[in-house]
């Protein structure tokens, strides 16, 4: 029983580490050149986004998936992704204005949808990219350490990627759910295929 709740109490602190990564992201100062930036950015995401894998699957590992910790995961991860791209705007290596307009465009259509999953993680979905568009840009070594650490994720944890995918899928209001599990069907499946 200790060893259950032991992991339950390191899920959540990985949660709240995200939380830990946008502060240090928001706060940061004085950067000497845009390599610089990247590099930044780039580490401190790639350990939030390791710390969201290992989080999911400790919770899981514990049978106490549940708990205001838990649900603050969704809000951190985006929080998180908000804050490397405010990074990238406040240095000048993205328009500012664009950053701040598709900020207040992400917010209105959060509010308009009631917070639909599915519509806030499509919107999340450039954020998440961000970084990783900025480091061809400007640190193409940091743009192929970010490749391989897509490719290490892919790899060991594919099923649990799937089901992301399928959840998101099912979170979409009825049309675009309907349209892409058309394409999925026209594929042979009308999940993934590789969750069940």
């Amino acid at each position: 029983m200790y060893a259950v709740s032991s992991l339950k109490v390191l899920a959540n602190v990985l949660t709240l580490s995200r939380g830990v990564i946008a502060i240090l992201l928001l706060r940061a100062r004085d950067f000497e050149d845009p390599a610089t930036v990247v590099r930044f950015v780039v580490l401190l995401t790639l350990l939030g986004w390791t710390t969201d894998v290992f989080d999911g699957n400790l919770a899981r590992a514990s049978r106490h998936t549940g708990g205001r910790i838990s649900s603050a995961d969704f809000p951190m991860d985006i929080l998180m992704m908000w804050s490397a791209g405010y990074v990238f705007a406040r240095t000048g290596l993205i328009p500012h204005a664009l950053y701040v307009g598709y900020s207040v465009l992400m917010v209105v259509v959060a509010l308009l949808s009631r917070f639909n999953r599915a519509m806030v993680l499509g919107f999340c979905a450039p954020l998440a990219g961000l970084p990783l568009v900025v480091s061809y840009v400007y640190s193409p070594r940091y743009f192929m350490f970010f490749v391989l650490w897509i490719g290490v994720v892919l790899i060991a944890d594919w099923k649990r990627f799937t089901q992301v995918v399928d959840s998101f899928v099912d979170a979409l209001p009825d049309p675009q759910r309907r349209i892409i599990r058309g394409i999925l069907g026209r594929l042979g499946s009308h999940h993934t295929g590789f969750s069940g």
